[in-house]
């Protein structure tokens, strides 16, 4: 049970590091080779402060209230489901997924330098924080107490 569940999390975990990866790389390479396609006003606060708020937001302060929320519930039900898991790691590499769009808007446009590299950073931890490995998973797998639908 444990190893489709894993499997499961792992590819969409996959996905979402290689669509970041990708939007990464696509807004680089505009960015370096075709810089008339980047026209417009200078660096605003504005645009900055709502790039570096979404990121955090979505890759740093959704996913810990989603744990979070999931594990006082399983603290009171003694347990949890394993589609209830699924739903929680799902949920945190989309909110991940949104916040790396932030920070790919926020690298395209013009934004203060000092937000730039904070964006950045805390997009490079989203992706850390949904990399799906064994050693991680089993922890979170006891630390729930995930159980089997048909308990």
């Amino acid at each position: 049970m444990n190893e489709r569940i894993f499997q499961k999390i792992k590819i969409k975990g996959y996905l979402a590091i290689g669509f970041s990866l990708a939007g990464f790389l696509f807004v680089f390479v505009v960015h370096r080779f075709f810089p008339s396609l980047h026209r417009g006003p200078g660096a605003s606060r504005l645009s900055s402060i709502i790039g570096l708020m979404g990121t955090t937001l979505f890759c740093v302060a959704i996913p810990i209230l989603l744990r979070t929320g999931f594990f006082q519930k399983s603290t009171k039900t003694k347990g949890l489901d394993s589609k209830k898991f699924i739903h929680m790691e799902l949920a945190c590499i989309i909110s991940v997924c949104i916040g790396e769009l932030f920070m790919l808007v926020s690298y395209y446009i013009p934004i203060y330098t000092y937000h730039l590299y904070l964006t950045v950073l805390v997009g490079i931890y989203g992706i850390y924080s949904i990399f799906p490995s064994k050693e991680s998973y089993k922890k979170e797998l006891s630390s729930f107490g995930v159980h089997d639908d048909k308990d």
